[in-house]
């Protein structure tokens, strides 16, 4: 059996294909996240980063992806996908679901995610039995890429940055507020763009003012959607995927461990290879 695996986020989707001998290779999309994404668009997407490489016909194709959980947009993924691999049986499932696999297999656990995005769920060992409302870029994601972005967007411009991150913030991109603007209210991936300033908490994960902006948002993410499952989540393993959440992974610890909850018991950066060996064993 050949398979071909999915995660797929708000900034890019990562693709692995498996032959029935063993082969792997790897292959990059953008993100494919149906509220950004039209059907069609996707389709065109798959057929040049992926269908058009791939050496031989492939059986089954399963596709975690953000942006997921509706019905509806699920069957606009899976039609996208299924026009490129017309013979392939296409299942499509949440980035939570992904998560879920990538940290527990069977096993139950708490999945999280901390990448350009967040959400967090109850996974059974075989499905989600409960999760947040998911309120995107605009009204959640606390604790995300996307919520630092915003975070550090709004500290330049605001002038309560220290001095010394303005400066290294104006040396890497151009800060003009027409220009940031412009991305953010008029052209498309808003999330994404605001995201990508995120990086500069790796960089500067030892400033003080970043270590307070990390902890502060980790408590964001921790009070409000870990807070959603009230008690319950107590004693449980806690599983994290995304770069956010690796990265900084010693801050994220210490929040949890300040409200009395487990630390992580896994933190995965990139998902893709627990879930391309959960459906291969």
């Amino acid at each position: 059996m050949t398979i071909l695996v999915a995660d797929s986020g708000s900034t890019k989707t990562e693709w692995i294909y498996q032959s029935l001998e063993g082969e792997k290779d790897t292959f990059y999309s953008e993100g494919l996240n149906p509220y950004f994404k039209d059907s069609t668009t996707i389709s065109e997407i798959v057929k040049e980063a992926v269908a058009t490489k791939i050496p031989s016909a492939v059986d089954k194709i399963f596709f975690y992806g953000a942006g997921c959980s509706s019905p509806i947009k699920q069957l606009d993924v899976t039609k996208a996908i299924t026009d490129c691999f017309p013979n392939a049986s296409v299942r499509v499932d949440t980035d939570l679901m992904g998560a879920a696999i990538a940290c527990f297999g069977d096993e139950p656990g708490v999945a999280c995610i901390l990448g350009t995005g967040s959400n967090a769920c109850l996974y059974d060992g075989e499905k989600i039995t409960s999760s947040i409302p998911s309120l995107g870029f605009t009204l959640g994601d606390e604790g995300s890429g996307g919520y630092f972005g915003k975070l550090l967007l709004r500290a330049y411009f605001y002038k309560t940055m220290p001095e010394d991150l303005r400066r290294d913030l104006e040396n890497q991109r151009l800060m003009r507020l027409d220009d940031i603007l412009d991305h953010v209210y008029r052209k498309p991936a808003p999330n994404r763009f605001v995201a990508s300033f995120a990086r500069m908490l790796a960089d500067h994960s030892n400033h003080p003012f970043i270590k307070k902006i990390v902890t502060d948002g980790f408590a964001e993410f921790v009070d409000q959607q870990l807070g959603y499952f009230g008690d319950v989540i107590q004693n449980k393993n806690l599983g994290f995927v995304g770069s956010i959440a690796k990265i900084h992974q010693d801050s994220l610890t210490k929040v949890l461990s300040d409200r009395g909850l487990q630390p992580p018991k896994v933190i995965i950066q990139k998902p893709i290879e627990g879930i391309l060996e959960y459906h291969t064993r």
